[in-house]
Protein backbone atom coordinates (compact mmCIF):
# COMPACT_ATOMS: atom_id res chain seq x y z
CA UNK A 1 0.00 0.00 0.00
CA UNK A 2 2.74 2.04 0.88
CA UNK A 3 4.33 1.28 -2.29
CA UNK A 4 1.09 2.46 -4.12
CA UNK A 5 1.04 5.67 -2.47
CA UNK A 6 4.45 6.27 -3.76
CA UNK A 7 3.86 5.70 -7.33
CA UNK A 8 0.77 8.38 -7.07
CA UNK A 9 2.35 10.35 -5.41
CA UNK A 10 5.30 10.56 -7.87
CA UNK A 11 3.00 10.97 -10.54
CA UNK A 12 1.32 14.19 -9.13
CA UNK A 13 4.53 15.33 -9.07
CA UNK A 14 5.68 14.35 -12.79
CA UNK A 15 2.21 16.26 -13.51
CA UNK A 16 2.98 19.14 -11.14
CA UNK A 17 6.91 19.58 -12.92
CA UNK A 18 5.20 19.44 -16.68
CA UNK A 19 2.25 21.22 -16.44
CA UNK A 20 3.48 23.73 -18.24
CA UNK A 21 3.79 21.32 -21.44
CA UNK A 22 1.14 19.12 -21.02
CA UNK A 23 -1.33 22.67 -20.61
CA UNK A 24 0.93 23.66 -24.57
CA UNK A 25 -0.07 20.15 -26.24
CA UNK A 26 -3.64 19.97 -25.02
CA UNK A 27 -3.77 23.72 -25.84
CA UNK A 28 -2.42 22.61 -29.79
CA UNK A 29 -4.20 19.30 -30.19
CA UNK A 30 -7.86 21.19 -29.28
CA UNK A 31 -6.46 24.12 -31.98
CA UNK A 32 -5.61 22.00 -34.57
CA UNK A 33 -8.97 20.11 -34.06
CA UNK A 34 -11.29 23.07 -33.95
CA UNK A 35 -9.24 24.45 -37.49
CA UNK A 36 -9.89 21.80 -39.20
CA UNK A 37 -13.67 21.37 -38.07
CA UNK A 38 -14.56 24.45 -39.14
CA UNK A 39 -12.41 25.48 -41.88
CA UNK A 40 -11.30 22.44 -43.57
CA UNK A 41 -14.04 19.71 -42.88
CA UNK A 42 -16.55 20.02 -45.47
CA UNK A 43 -20.14 20.24 -43.78
CA UNK A 44 -22.31 17.31 -44.96
CA UNK A 45 -26.04 17.29 -44.96
CA UNK A 46 -28.72 14.46 -45.05
CA UNK A 47 -31.58 14.24 -46.20
CA UNK A 48 -34.49 11.05 -46.12
CA UNK A 49 -37.79 9.98 -46.69
CA UNK A 50 -39.64 7.18 -45.45
CA UNK A 51 -42.08 4.56 -47.17
CA UNK A 52 -44.13 2.40 -46.40
CA UNK A 53 -44.85 -1.19 -48.41
CA UNK A 54 -48.34 -2.81 -47.77
CA UNK A 55 -50.98 -3.85 -49.60
CA UNK A 56 -52.67 -2.57 -52.75
CA UNK A 57 -55.18 0.51 -51.69
CA UNK A 58 -58.43 -1.03 -53.61
CA UNK A 59 -57.96 -4.19 -52.94
CA UNK A 60 -61.36 -6.11 -51.65
CA UNK A 61 -59.98 -6.71 -48.38
CA UNK A 62 -57.59 -4.62 -46.65
CA UNK A 63 -57.10 -6.08 -43.81
CA UNK A 64 -54.06 -7.75 -41.99
CA UNK A 65 -53.14 -11.14 -40.81
CA UNK A 66 -49.93 -12.26 -39.04
CA UNK A 67 -48.34 -13.56 -42.73
CA UNK A 68 -49.40 -10.68 -44.52
CA UNK A 69 -47.66 -8.69 -42.14
CA UNK A 70 -44.12 -10.85 -42.31
CA UNK A 71 -44.78 -10.98 -46.50
CA UNK A 72 -44.14 -7.07 -45.98
CA UNK A 73 -41.38 -6.76 -44.01
CA UNK A 74 -39.82 -9.42 -45.93
CA UNK A 75 -40.21 -7.90 -49.10
CA UNK A 76 -38.55 -4.59 -47.34
CA UNK A 77 -35.19 -5.92 -48.08
CA UNK A 78 -36.02 -7.22 -52.33
CA UNK A 79 -36.81 -3.57 -52.43
CA UNK A 80 -33.57 -2.21 -50.36
CA UNK A 81 -31.68 -4.35 -53.07
CA UNK A 82 -34.00 -2.64 -55.77
CA UNK A 83 -33.07 0.32 -55.23
CA UNK A 84 -29.46 0.28 -54.58
CA UNK A 85 -29.42 -0.76 -58.47
CA UNK A 86 -27.44 1.19 -60.66
CA UNK A 87 -30.06 1.46 -63.33
CA UNK A 88 -32.88 2.85 -61.24
CA UNK A 89 -30.29 4.88 -60.17
CA UNK A 90 -29.57 6.20 -63.07
CA UNK A 91 -33.35 6.82 -64.43
CA UNK A 92 -33.65 8.66 -61.15
CA UNK A 93 -30.88 11.12 -62.10
CA UNK A 94 -31.75 11.01 -66.22
CA UNK A 95 -35.98 11.86 -65.36
CA UNK A 96 -34.54 14.51 -63.01
CA UNK A 97 -31.71 15.99 -65.07
CA UNK A 98 -29.51 16.08 -62.30
CA UNK A 99 -25.46 17.12 -62.70
CA UNK A 100 -24.62 13.99 -60.67
CA UNK A 101 -23.02 10.36 -61.73
CA UNK A 102 -24.84 7.01 -60.07
CA UNK A 103 -21.68 5.86 -59.05
CA UNK A 104 -20.88 8.85 -57.07
CA UNK A 105 -24.89 8.42 -55.82
CA UNK A 106 -24.67 5.19 -54.71
CA UNK A 107 -22.06 5.78 -52.38
CA UNK A 108 -23.67 7.96 -50.41
CA UNK A 109 -26.83 6.35 -50.59
CA UNK A 110 -28.37 4.46 -47.95
CA UNK A 111 -31.53 2.15 -48.03
CA UNK A 112 -32.40 0.81 -44.31
CA UNK A 113 -35.47 -1.12 -43.36
CA UNK A 114 -36.77 -0.24 -40.36
CA UNK A 115 -36.69 -3.02 -37.84
CA UNK A 116 -40.16 -4.82 -36.92
CA UNK A 117 -42.44 -2.38 -39.33
CA UNK A 118 -43.18 -1.56 -42.89
CA UNK A 119 -41.34 1.68 -43.29
CA UNK A 120 -38.08 2.03 -45.56
CA UNK A 121 -35.87 4.57 -45.24
CA UNK A 122 -33.89 6.29 -47.53
CA UNK A 123 -31.01 8.58 -46.91
CA UNK A 124 -28.47 10.12 -49.15
CA UNK A 125 -25.73 12.83 -47.54
CA UNK A 126 -23.60 15.26 -49.35
CA UNK A 127 -22.05 18.52 -49.50
CA UNK A 128 -24.88 20.30 -51.03
CA UNK A 129 -28.04 20.19 -49.07
CA UNK A 130 -30.54 21.37 -52.70
CA UNK A 131 -28.69 18.29 -54.46
CA UNK A 132 -28.93 15.55 -51.31
CA UNK A 133 -33.12 16.76 -51.29
CA UNK A 134 -33.48 16.42 -55.39
CA UNK A 135 -31.34 13.00 -55.02
CA UNK A 136 -33.87 11.36 -52.59
CA UNK A 137 -36.78 13.10 -54.16
CA UNK A 138 -35.70 11.55 -57.75
CA UNK A 139 -34.88 8.37 -56.20
CA UNK A 140 -37.93 8.07 -54.28
CA UNK A 141 -40.66 8.70 -57.67
CA UNK A 142 -38.29 6.46 -59.50
CA UNK A 143 -39.04 3.58 -57.01
CA UNK A 144 -42.57 4.48 -56.26
CA UNK A 145 -42.85 3.92 -60.69
CA UNK A 146 -40.52 0.42 -60.42
CA UNK A 147 -42.02 -1.11 -57.59
CA UNK A 148 -45.69 -1.43 -59.42
CA UNK A 149 -43.76 -3.49 -62.15
CA UNK A 150 -42.52 -5.72 -59.94
CA UNK A 151 -45.42 -6.87 -57.93
CA UNK A 152 -48.62 -6.31 -58.83
CA UNK A 153 -50.43 -6.22 -55.28
CA UNK A 154 -48.15 -4.44 -53.68
CA UNK A 155 -48.33 -0.38 -52.46
CA UNK A 156 -45.34 2.27 -51.94
CA UNK A 157 -46.81 5.31 -50.42
CA UNK A 158 -44.59 7.87 -48.86
CA UNK A 159 -45.17 8.39 -45.11
CA UNK A 160 -42.62 10.84 -44.95
CA UNK A 161 -41.61 13.99 -47.42
CA UNK A 162 -38.30 14.48 -48.33
CA UNK A 163 -37.19 17.99 -46.96
CA UNK A 164 -34.20 20.64 -47.51
CA UNK A 165 -31.99 19.62 -44.16
CA UNK A 166 -31.56 22.44 -42.01
CA UNK A 167 -28.26 21.88 -40.84
CA UNK A 168 -25.41 19.68 -41.33
CA UNK A 169 -25.05 16.49 -40.10
CA UNK A 170 -21.62 16.14 -39.86
CA UNK A 171 -19.21 17.39 -38.96
CA UNK A 172 -19.49 16.84 -34.88
CA UNK A 173 -17.76 20.05 -34.23
CA UNK A 174 -18.43 19.30 -30.32
CA UNK A 175 -16.84 15.68 -30.40
CA UNK A 176 -14.24 16.35 -33.00
CA UNK A 177 -12.80 19.26 -30.29
CA UNK A 178 -13.48 16.27 -27.62
CA UNK A 179 -11.70 13.86 -29.36
CA UNK A 180 -8.86 16.85 -29.76
CA UNK A 181 -8.66 18.06 -26.38
CA UNK A 182 -8.76 13.89 -25.26
CA UNK A 183 -5.65 13.63 -27.79
CA UNK A 184 -3.69 16.54 -26.47
CA UNK A 185 -3.88 15.48 -22.96
CA UNK A 186 -2.90 11.87 -23.43
CA UNK A 187 0.66 12.65 -25.42
CA UNK A 188 0.78 15.48 -23.13
CA UNK A 189 1.28 13.38 -19.84
CA UNK A 190 2.89 10.72 -22.13
CA UNK A 191 6.04 12.93 -23.37
CA UNK A 192 6.13 14.20 -19.39
CA UNK A 193 6.00 10.71 -18.19
CA UNK A 194 8.84 9.62 -21.04
CA UNK A 195 10.55 13.24 -20.72
CA UNK A 196 10.86 12.14 -16.85
CA UNK A 197 11.84 8.72 -17.10
CA UNK A 198 14.62 9.22 -19.59
CA UNK A 199 15.90 12.40 -17.36
CA UNK A 200 18.81 10.63 -15.27
CA UNK A 201 20.17 14.21 -13.99
CA UNK A 202 19.14 15.10 -10.08
CA UNK A 203 17.23 18.78 -9.59
CA UNK A 204 18.03 18.68 -6.00
CA UNK A 205 20.23 17.40 -3.26
CA UNK A 206 17.02 16.01 -1.44
CA UNK A 207 16.07 14.20 -4.60
CA UNK A 208 19.61 12.76 -4.60
CA UNK A 209 19.26 11.45 -0.98
CA UNK A 210 15.90 9.72 -1.34
CA UNK A 211 17.35 8.02 -4.34
CA UNK A 212 20.59 7.08 -2.63
CA UNK A 213 19.30 7.03 1.09
CA UNK A 214 22.39 8.95 2.26
CA UNK A 215 22.93 12.53 3.27
CA UNK A 216 24.84 14.73 1.03
CA UNK A 217 26.96 16.63 2.71
CA UNK A 218 28.57 18.65 0.06
CA UNK A 219 28.05 20.49 -2.97
CA UNK A 220 29.38 22.27 -6.22
CA UNK A 221 28.30 26.25 -6.23
CA UNK A 222 26.59 27.05 -9.23
CA UNK A 223 29.43 29.64 -10.54
CA UNK A 224 27.40 31.36 -13.07
CA UNK A 225 24.90 32.07 -9.73
CA UNK A 226 28.14 33.28 -8.01
CA UNK A 227 29.19 36.18 -10.78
Amino acid sequence: MQQENINLENIIDIIKKRWKLIISIVLAFTLVATVATFFFIKPKYEAKTKLFVGKEENTKNNSYNASDIQMYQQLLKTYTDVIETSDLVTRAIETKKLNVDAGSVLSKLSVNPIANTQILEISYTGTDKNQAKDIVGAITDEFVKTSKDLISNANVKVVETVRLPEGPSSPNKKLNISIGLLLGLIVGIGLAFFLEVTDTTFKSKEELETILGIPVIGEIPNTEKVK
